[in-house]
């Protein structure tokens, strides 16, 4: 697997991960018009030329948001989120942001527990955030991604895990 930035040529890819992953995906336009924009950081996870997941955000102010991430289904379960993060967080950190931040639905359990993993907690409660059926979204936030504990984290997350055998 491997990471590149988002580009024109990986959209349709993206959108059938995407309308799959979402009830309200992107459009092609709106993708379009995000990767046109200033201080974001979008990457496709590839497999032979082929998208089996993205993820990205945007910088504001000194923090960065993550707008949005997903894996293929087949590719669920594979650390490919996992690489996706470390490697926003590695952007983010080079863009200048010092926190970390993102909602997801309240019911999207293991989303939650990929971001805990990054050392992310719950900060309150967006009521009835998803348009689609008004499901609320935790907001969840690291601070100080930019500082030494945050950055061991994230090397120990980049370490393959050892398989131990009996």
């Amino acid at each position: 697997m491997k990471l590149v930035p988002v580009t024109r040529k990986y959209i349709q890819g993206i959108i059938e991960i995407d309308q799959v992953a979402f009830p309200e995906p992107w459009s092609k336009k709106l993708w379009l018009k995000e990767l046109s924009r200033m201080h974001r950081s979008y990457y496709v996870a590839l497999e032979s030329d082929e998208v089996i997941g993205y993820g990205g955000g945007l910088l504001a102010g000194d923090d960065f948001h993550i707008t949005t991430i997903a894996v293929k289904d087949s590719n669920l379960s594979k650390g490919v989120a996992t690489q996706i993060m470390i490697k926003l967080l590695e952007e983010a950190i080079t863009m200048g942001a010092t926190d970390l931040t993102l909602e997801v639905r309240v019911g999207n359990l293991p989303a939650q527990a990929l971001y805990k993993k990054f050392g992310m907690v719950p900060a309150g409660i967006r009521r009835a955030y998803y348009q689609s059926d008004n499901e609320d979204a935790l907001i969840m936030w690291a601070n100080d991604i930019n500082q030494g504990p945050y950055k061991l984290l994230l090397d120990s997350l980049k370490r393959p895990k050892e398989s131990v055998t009996p």
